[in-house]
C-alpha cells in the first residue's frame, strides 16, 4: 500500500507550474532554490465513521518551495506562482483529476487551507508555502486487502 503522501506528492509533480529538474521532496526542503516539498500536518484522519466500518478521511499537508528572495519584483513573482498554483488546484478538482490512492481509497477533494505565504525568509532566499487538505474515502476492505 502506498503512502498518502507519496500519491500526493505524484500528483503535484505532475503541476506544469512545477520546474521539471527541480528536487520535489517529502518533509524535507533543502537549502538552495528552487526546491519543493511536500510536508505533512498532523491531524485526527478520521472525519466520518460510517456503519460498515467504511470512513471519510482528511490528510492535511504543505506544499512549500525555496526560491529567489530579493527585490519587489521576484517576490511578487513568487507570490504569482501560489496564485496559480491555487488555480491549477481548483481546476484539477473540478475535473476530478486527483491523486491516485491506490485500491479501496478515493480521492474526493483537494481544498486549500491558507494561501500561498512567506513562512521563512533569509537574505537571498525564502521558504514559500500553501497549506492544503486531501478528502478521501477509505472503503471497509482496506484494512482488509
Amino acid at each position: 500500500m502506498a503512502a498518502i503522501i507519496e500519491a500526493v506528492r505524484d500528483w503535484i509533480a505532475s503541476c506544469p507550474l512545477v520546474e521539471e529538474n527541480a528536487i520535489l521532496g517529502v518533509d524535507h526542503l533543502g537549502a538552495d532554490p528552487i526546491g519543493y516539498t511536500v510536508d505533512t500536518v498532523p491531524c485526527n484522519p478520521v472525519v466520518s465513521q460510517y456503519v460498515d466500518g467504511s470512513q471519510r478521511r482528511q490528510f492535511l499537508f504543505v506544499f512549500a518551495s525555496r526560491n529567489q528572495y530579493a527585490d519587489t519584483a521576484q517576490n511578487l513573482v513568487n507570490s504569482a506562482f501560489y496564485d496559480n498554483f491555487s488555480d491549477w488546484i481548483a481546476v484539477q478538482n473540478k475535473l476530478r483529476q486527483l491523486p491516485e490512492l491506490g485500491k479501496y481509497r478515493t480521492a474526493q477533494r483537494v481544498e486549500i487551507t491558507t494561501s500561498g505565504y512567506v513562512y521563512d525568509a533569509g537574505d537571498s532566499t525564502a521558504r514559500y508555502q500553501i497549506q492544503l487538505k486531501l478528502t478521501y474515502y477509505q472503503d471497509r476492505r482496506y484494512n482488509n486487502g
